[in-house]
């Protein structure tokens, strides 16, 4: 529900502190934060000041606190207690999360959020310190830019944070917005990303264009292939080796008769870091034809190219034992052998090949048979 803007009641929140341990940063999921919130708001943060610093134990070590005093505009309750539009609550650093990780998050004055709070012994605390909260949009963009998925406060969130990418918003406000989303949960923002496609300023952005792509690739959108992969080969293209990375890995869970070739035409691309993940990503595709696309590439110029490549032989193989270590320098005996094992590895295997090739009649064969698995999905 929205909060009236009558009501100017200042209320005041502790966000609490308890037991903690050091651990991995997770990554990001609007579903889980929704689901461990007991009061979402979102609104202008207005102020954030700091009130005073000390010390908190946390598992038997002391970490230096920071205490702030933030002042909001609330513009919509989406869970919880209606809350006052003059809303006014404390935090602290470090802060912890469900598994006690030990975090520092914080929020920004002039900014617009959605902020994520749960109850604790004293007031609230984030329910993340990684992601206390999210950016988001104050304004609709009218009837045409909805998610249709209900009305529940996980759509309501969502909506608010894809509203960055169709209104007037920074473009670091816009690509928080995507890195917000995830794979595994949010394929009900497709609609509206693909929409956003043709928006000037994602079109003319990069890293937004890219993000976009490998998401509705992710999410298996076979329409924006012929995008992505002019994103990937044409030289005309700005696209940096670490964005096209990130293609290469939505591309790699298609189907291995469209993953595979495009993985491996990416292995001649001029970019180390794109070469890097299409020899990491061919190991994902679960598909024997993946060797024969990796083992010409024990040639790349590019160390770290090499050690990918047989790093996924392995894998793929199930030879473990062939895998140099990440410390391994081309000159260590055990990289060497590692080389020359799968240097003898594809001798053998081209071999056999060639001798099944003999005896198994010849089978005609489509030249692309990713346009017309393409095809066939749009049909």
């Amino acid at each position: 529900m929205r909060s009236s803007k009558l009501t100017l009641v200042a209320l005041t929140l502790a966000i609490g502190l308890v037991s903690a341990k050091a651990g991995p940063h997770p990554g990001p999921s609007i579903k889980s934060l929704v689901n461990s919130a007991d009061l979402i708001i979102a609104g202008r943060i207005e102020r954030v000041q700091q009130t005073g610093v000390g010390s908190i134990e946390l598992l038997g070590r002391d970490y230096a606190r920071v205490d702030f005093k933030v002042e909001m505009i609330v513009e919509e309750t989406i869970k919880g207690e209606l809350s006052p539009y003059q809303f006014t609550f404390s935090y602290s650093n470090p802060g912890t999360d469900y598994m006690g990780n030990v975090a520092e998050g914080g929020l920004t004055a002039d900014t617009y959020r959605i902020v994520f709070l749960k109850k604790a012994a004293a007031g609230y605390a984030f329910a993340s310190p990684y992601f206390p909260s999210l950016p988001a949009a104050p304004n609709s963009c009218g009837p045409n830019w909805q998610l249709g998925s209900g009305g529940d406060s996980y759509s309501r969130v969502m909506q608010r944070v894809l509203n960055l990418l169709c209104t007037t918003s920074s473009r670091d406000e816009k690509r928080a917005a995507i890195g917000a989303l995830n794979w595994s949960e949010d394929s009900s923002a497709a609609p509206l990303l693909k929409a956003a496609l043709d928006l000037p300023e994602i079109a003319s952005d990069n890293v937004l264009k890219t993000s976009l792509l490998s998401d509705l690739l992710k999410w298996k959108d076979l329409s924006v292939l012929p995008l992505a992969e002019a994103e990937l080969f044409l030289p005309s293209r700005q696209a940096e080796g670490y964005m096209k990375a990130n293609l290469l890995l939505a591309i790699s869970d298609l189907d291995a008769q469209i993953s595979v070739p495009l993985l491996t035409r990416a292995l001649k691309l001029p970019e180390p870091d794109a070469r890097v993940g299409a020899a990491r990503f061919l190991e994902y595709t679960k598909s024997e034809a993946a060797l024969d696309s990796l083992l010409p590439a024990l040639d790349d110029p590019d160390r770290d190219v090499r050690f990918a490549v047989m790093q996924s032989l392995g894998n793929i193989t199930g030879q473990h034992e062939w895998r140099p270590h990440s410390e391994s320098t081309e000159s260590d005996p055990f990289w060497i052998a590692c080389v020359d094992h799968w240097r003898e590895f594809g001798a053998l295997r081209k071999s056999d090949l060639a001798k099944s090739r003999q005896t198994v009649p010849a089978q005609p064969v489509d030249a692309t048979p990713s346009n017309r698995l393409i095809r066939e999905y749009l049909l």
